[in-house]
């Protein structure tokens, strides 16, 4: 279990979070790289960004919908 320093354990939690798309192609696609995310139960949070940042491939991995590459 992780605590914050406040001693609390986070609602979610990601540390070094990667994704990589390499369908056969020759130079494949970080969608993720190294992301850090801590949400705190309560806490609202927004995620912006413009048209393929990875917004929808964060939440998809948050949601347990995908795998990362690693992290």
């Amino acid at each position: 279990m992780i605590n914050n320093e406040q001693g609390k354990t986070p609602q979610v939690r990601v540390e070094e979070l990667w994704k990589v798309f390499s369908y056969g192609m020759t130079n494949p696609v970080e969608a993720l790289r190294g992301v850090d995310l801590t949400i705190e139960k309560g806490e609202r949070v927004v995620v912006m960004g413009p048209s393929g940042a990875g917004k929808s491939t964060l939440l998809q991995i948050i949601g347990t919908l995908d795998k990362p590459s690693r992290g």
